[in-house]
């Protein structure tokens, strides 16, 4: 079914949910392009037990400016998952926008999100094409982290012959496969739309991991609940991966805007406690959901691991020689380590 241009539609009620953590300073960026959104659109944050002092106040500065319109202060950190399931469900009957602070998507690209969606409700799962900085030439999208599509990723086969479809890898290439609509199996949660129809057919996130991994474990749900994770090639976002992007100049200024303390006060919640040690989370994280999901044997576990480590140290290598202070490349060796 194709989605007619020009044709106004009527769209189900929309919450984006952002959880925060001492991510004040890239809020009002992230936000700026709802400023001007309609009453089907509603803004939650539910912020993990800012630190930095200034993140709270932040928030209740852009609550007072109409930018948020549910604000949840939690005194803990429990996790993403647990902070966005509480907003999933405070959202009521809603559709659901996952929308990370370091991301930056306008309401045209998620329009086209719902679009495609009312066209096919094969569609579990919806993502724009997510750009990054200029280096990154993937994707947050791709296959799920078996085996082969992880070995056509780190070998680079999957970059050779981006067109071959059993050659596929871990991501999808921008330049290869962003102009067309493509079914993956896994979107990163940085910019996901979820339509409350999947999440009453699915759930809620899981909650097995403080951080990284829970968006991959959803999207497999998704597939084995019979509908798609499809990437929406006309929709487009922008994901600065822990950085801010420069906002645009406007008369937008938070600085006199009084606060009115009508933010939620939540109690301690039951999630996850966080990890003392933060260093190679993202790589031991997706082994355990590796090893948690597909129940690989001994010997495929042990190739995983040589194949996952072998190809971030060598690209951590490669960035060291072109900066030696390249502080990417301790990144990629602190997770080229963490499953062992």
């Amino acid at each position: 079914m194709e989605v007619e241009e020009g044709v106004e539609r009527n769209y189900r009620p929309l919450s984006v949910c952002l959880v925060t953590y001492n991510s004040g300073a890239l809020m009002l960026d992230c936000l700026r392009p709802f400023r001007d959104r309609d009453e089907s659109i509603r803004v939650r944050v539910w912020d993990n037990g800012s630190t930095d002092g200034t993140t709270p106040e932040t928030l209740k500065k852009l609550k007072a400016a109409r930018l948020i319109d549910d604000l949840v202060l939690s005194p803990d950190d429990p996790g993403w998952a647990p902070g966005t399931n509480q907003l999933i469900k405070r959202a009521g009957d809603d559709d659901i926008l996952f929308l990370n602070p370091d991301a930056r998507v306008q309401i045209r690209d998620v329009r086209l999100l719902q679009d495609a969606v009312l066209a096919d409700p094969t569609i579990g799962i919806a993502s724009p094409v997510v750009a990054g900085e200029d280096d990154i030439e993937v994707m947050s999208a791709g296959l799920q982290p078996r085996l082969w599509p992880l070995f056509t990723h780190y070998s680079g086969l999957s970059k050779a012959f981006p067109k071959v479809r059993f050659l596929r890898g871990r991501h999808l290439f921008l330049k290869d496969h962003s102009d067309e609509d493509n079914d993956v199996e896994w979107s990163s949660g940085a910019v996901l739309f979820v339509p409350r129809s999947t999440i009453d057919r699915v759930g809620l996130l899981s909650t097995r991991w403080f951080m990284y991994g829970e968006d991959i474990e959803y999207c497999q749900r998704v597939l084995d609940a019979g509908l798609r994770v499809r990437i929406v090639s006309a929709a487009k976002a922008y994901h600065a991966v822990g950085g801010s992007e420069a906002g645009a100049e406007d008369d937008l200024d938070l600085t006199d805007i009084p606060v009115e303390d009508d933010a939620v006060y939540a109690v301690p919640g039951e999630g996850i406690a966080p990890p003392a040690d933060l260093t190679g989370m993202w790589g031991r994280h997706t082994y355990a959901y590796y090893v948690h999901q597909f129940r690989p044997n001994p010997v495929t576990r042990f190739a995983w691991r040589v194949v996952f480590s072998g190809g971030l140290a060598s690209r951590a290598l490669v960035r060291r020689i072109r900066s030696p202070k390249d502080p990417m490349a301790k990144k990629l060796l602190d997770n080229a380590l963490a499953v062992w």
